[in-house]
């Protein structure tokens, strides 16, 4: 019985809905058809005021006065009758409210003129001469043929104008047999059927393309309605992932911190190994965030291809570097065939790509070989990437590119989001580069990237680069240096501390309250480098820098370290001069970025 009610519930309501879709369908019909009769309507208002004028000169004498008076008058009235109505009558969709009264109106004013025209039949038709009838059957004739066109949307519209002017014609012919020979009166009749034929066919063809513009307009309006839910769901899933990714970026940073003030010398072999493995769980979430960071980075549109010229086997060493240690944990032989080519493209992008290719085949090939392998194609960079893994479904390989698809077959034997080669693809598409990929189960896949960046084994063919140095002793780098030190946790900041003065470098501790701040900077002669928390307990990172920044009036080299990986937050921290870490990060990365920003600004 439950059942039963649900269908019947279900039942009623498509009939409601179907009920009052055709509501809608109606009103939208009578008020396109309401449109097209006005406007007709107005357009033929003069010539509704100069027919029965013409007439005067013609057939005044032929009429007698009280007749031909009677017309005249009659017409006057009826023409000021349906000039005032349909003048006052809305034309514009938004105003129409009652379509079906509007067009009652406008079927009324029209009618009182149709009457008119024939009233002048039974008035006047008997006293004209042959050659002034048909002069009144070519004026009838014509408001016939614009009323066709005009009027006949609308079927009671129609009818009230062309029956009131076909009748009348009709009767007198008929009555007085010898104004018009039988053949005529025929032939009459007969373009008058024709008439109404023509204006059934006319009115149905406009019925159709009225509903059928209705059924475009309202699949238009689906399509949007659908378009904005899915815009809304993409800024909702983007404002999710930042606000969950900022909430659990907080404590894993913390335990980033943690896990690297522990002494691991001292500590039991079966501690270390616990520890170890801790380690790798945190560096495998790490990885993930910084998936989601990625990701966000292109919602956000801050990430632009710089080209520059650079060699290829520096590009070659960094990803060995990268990916050098997964695959010897795994026993796996990783190989790169890199020949000696001078590129000009965005080195980082291409780092991205090849790395995130490189780490997707390590982690699912078991046993074998990865190998890189760099050619040229058509005088462009091509690189193979390719693996003794466990090969990809055919039916799978035109997913693997979305975003958050992971196999079946593999998803309980890996961890991940199912992101690295989403961000592949779109890295690929912003520096014009095409993949693809050619798999076989059991056997491998090999993913092939066909960029258009130059490459050229002569160095001379492409523009020459200087390159920027570096120290290479990092004590000397960090030694008498001056470091502002803005962060609210206090294990953090002596974290901070202990790694910066090991180093040789000065570390002030600065308050995030003004007053407070404006005392310790009076204290110091110079800063040569400001690292800050963004989200602070009363203000925000940025704001503090730009202080500081004023206090010394010089353009301190700056590092924000912050959770936030909105868009939003992606493209504001893009704009200002400052370098940003997105939390989790190891000390040895900031101590990096430290480095960097301190060489530049030797």
């Amino acid at each position: 019985m439950p059942s039963e009610k649900i269908n019947i519930s279900s039942s009623s309501s498509i009939k409601s809905n179907n009920s009052q879709d055709s509501e809608v369908n109606s009103f939208y019909l009578l008020r396109e058809k309401l449109i097209h009769i006005i406007k007709a309507a107005r357009s033929a208002t003069l010539a509704n005021i100069l027919a029965p004028l013409l007439c005067i000169p013609a057939f005044k004498d032929e009429v007698t006065a009280l007749n031909l008076g009677a017309w005249l008058a009659y017409m006057a009235v009826s023409i000021v009758v349906r000039t005032w109505i349909i003048f006052t009558l809305p034309i514009t969709p938004e105003k129409i409210i009652h379509p079906k009264r509007d067009l009652n109106k406008a079927s009324f004013a029209l009618s009182i003129v149709g009457f008119g025209w024939g009233l002048g039949w039974f008035l006047m038709a008997a006293d004209l001469t042959i050659v002034n009838r048909m002069i009144y059957i070519y004026m009838i004739t014509a408001a016939l043929i614009a009323g066709m066109y005009a009027y006949s949307v609308h079927k009671p519209t129609f009818y009230l104008f062309t029956l009131p002017i076909m009748i009348p014609a009709l009767c007198t012919s008929l009555w007085l047999t010898d104004i018009f020979p039988w053949t005529f009166v025929i032939g009459l009749a007969t373009v008058f059927i024709a008439f109404l034929s023509i204006a059934r066919n006319f009115a149905s063809t406009f019925d159709q393309s009225i509903r059928l513009r209705f059924r475009n307009e309202s699949l238009f309006q689906e399509l949007a309605a659908e378009r904005d839910q899915s815009i809304a769901a993409n800024i909702s899933k983007s404002k999710f992932i930042a606000d969950a990714s900022h909430d659990l970026r907080q404590p894993l940073q913390a335990v980033n911190v943690y896990l690297e003030m522990i002494q691991f010398d001292n500590l039991a072999t079966a501690e270390k190994k616990i520890l170890s493995k801790i380690k790798n769980c945190i560096t495998i979430l790490n990885v993930m965030f910084d998936s989601l960071l990625n990701i966000s980075k292109l919602d956000a549109d801050v990430t632009h291809v710089k080209n520059s010229v650079f060699q290829l086997k520096d590009l070659g060493d960094a990803i060995l570097e990268l990916t050098e240690s997964p695959a010897t944990r795994k026993g796996l032989k990783l190989e790169l065939i890199c020949p000696d080519l001078t590129v000009k493209g965005d080195k980082i992008f291409l780092q991205q790509i090849v790395t995130n290719l490189v780490s997707n085949a390590i982690q699912y090939t078991e046993s074998g070989t990865v190998e890189i392998r760099f050619e040229i194609d058509q005088d462009c960079l091509v690189f193979h990437i390719s693996d003794t893994g466990c090969g990809i479904y055919e039916a799978e390989q035109g997913k693997i590119f979305n975003e958050f698809f992971r196999s079946d077959r593999t998803r309980k034997l890996h961890d991940g989001l199912g992101l690295g080669l989403a961000i592949v693809k779109r890295m690929c598409h912003l520096i014009g580069a095409e993949v693809s990929v050619v798999s076989k189960l059991n056997t491998g896949s090999c993913f092939t990237v066909k960029t258009v960046f130059i490459a050229s084994l002569n160095e001379r063919q492409t523009p020459h680069c200087e390159p920027i140095l570096y120290s290479t002793d990092v004590q000397d780098i960090f030694q008498g240096k001056h470091i502002a030190v803005i962060e609210d946790n206090a294990i953090i900041v002596e974290a901070y501390k202990q790694t910066l003065a090991s180093k040789g470098a000065y570390v002030y501790v600065l308050s995030e309250f003004e007053l407070e701040l404006v005392t310790q900077l009076q204290s110091i002669d110079h800063l040569d480098c400001i690292i800050c928390d963004y989200r602070l307990r009363q203000t925000t990172g940025d704001l503090l820098i730009e202080k500081i920044r004023e206090n010394f009036n010089k353009a301190i080299p700056a590092i924000i370290v912050t959770a936030d990986t909105s868009p939003s937050h992606i493209h504001f921290f893009d704009q200002i001069d400052v370098q940003v870490l997105h939390k989790p990060i190891s000390f040895e990365q900031v101590t990096k970025t430290i480095e960097k920003l301190l060489s530049q600004n030797e």
